[in-house]
């Protein structure tokens, strides 16, 4: 899959499905290891795939990494409190991962500032306020992960005719205009309005040195 986001640059992603551990420990591996892995992965694959390993070879924005969720019990200890994909991490497939971080960012902010005293009281209201939230977006359906990671020839020739009739046909702009914002059972919580505090800083004192 590739994407241009400038005239002189653009994204290439090589992604496919296995379960070997030498493709689970390969993000631990040195760069150059991982690059020789996806080279041979995807040597002869056709289209572009060439053009775009050897931009791999010479690409100082690179990374190798194992698309996962992360689940945990917890989502603070003591004074410690995790945001974003270190808490809850939907995965890169469900498309949520900058929309759960910043509306995690939000509702964290706003617990602080009603118990700025009490922060343990703030962490425990942050996670059961957006708990729901996360449990609702990292359900991912086993079939949606073979429908985006195809395995036979003809699923990808499906795959690229129905993304291209979708792009042709502007679906995805017209489907945002009539599907609402708050779909799903969750509801973004609204908090009072952050009461400004003005700090008023005294200078330092310091008595005048003594001269003979």
């Amino acid at each position: 899959m590739s994407r241009t986001h400038s005239p002189t640059e653009g994204q290439a992603n090589f992604a496919f499905r296995d379960d070997s551990e030498e493709l689970r420990s390969m993000p631990r591996a040195s760069l150059e290891t991982q690059k020789q892995f996806w080279s041979q992965k995807f040597h002869d694959a056709g289209w572009q795939t060439d053009r775009f390993i050897q931009g791999m070879q010479t690409t100082q924005n690179f990374y190798c990494q194992e698309v996962v969720q992360i689940h945990t019990d917890t989502w603070s200890k003591g004074r410690v409190v995790l945001l974003a994909d270190a808490a809850h991490c939907p995965s890169p497939m469900t498309a949520m991962g900058t929309t759960s971080a910043l509306v995690g960012a939000y509702v964290l902010a706003a617990e602080i500032n009603r118990n700025s005293h009490d922060l343990p009281q703030a962490f425990a209201n942050y996670d059961r306020t957006l708990r729901p939230f996360i449990n609702e977006i990292q359900t991912f359906k086993p079939w949606m992960l073979r429908l985006i990671l195809p395995e036979t020839s003809f699923a990808i020739t499906l795959l690229h005719f129905f993304a291209g009739l979708l792009v042709f046909l502007r679906l995805p702009d017209l489907l945002a205009r009539f599907i609402p914002e708050n779909r799903g059972g969750w509801q973004l919580p609204e908090y009072p309005p952050v009461e400004q505090t003005e700090w008023i800083v005294e200078p330092e004192y310091r008595p005048a040195e003594q001269t003979k």
